[in-house]
């Protein structure tokens, strides 16, 4: 029991020792962050000209790539879409159509000059 009381106290006492060297840390760590973002504003300005063509390059490729990809499987579904109502529709037609001729049309219709 007296461990854990100790244990407590401790953490504690520890944690208002981290306080000071917390504001030391900062005070002393964001002038150098600061002066190191600063040194790196030219390096960001050039990777910033020279990557932002090739970033709209890029876009831009993709763009047309995703577009024409798009509309080329609009067409195929449309295309699938067809030949499943030929399939459907027309297939059954063509069944009855030639079923009515067979039962309605003269004997020998097909035939020319005979």
């Amino acid at each position: 029991m007296f461990g854990l009381l100790r244990a407590l106290f401790l953490g504690a006492f520890a944690l208002l020792i981290l306080i000071p060297v917390g504001i030391l840390l900062a005070v002393i760590g964001l002038p150098i962050v600061a002066v190191i973002g600063a040194l790196a504003l030219p390096v960001l300005l050039v990777l910033f000209l020279v990557g932002l063509p090739f970033l709209i390059i890029f876009a831009v490729l993709a763009g047309l790539l995703g577009a024409v990809f798009g509309v080329l499987m609009a067409f195929l579904s449309v295309g699938a879409l067809a030949i499943k109502i030929a399939i459907v529709v027309l297939v059954p037609l063509l069944i009855l159509g030639w079923i009515a001729k067979r039962m309605f049309a003269p004997r020998d219709s097909w035939r020319v000059g005979v």
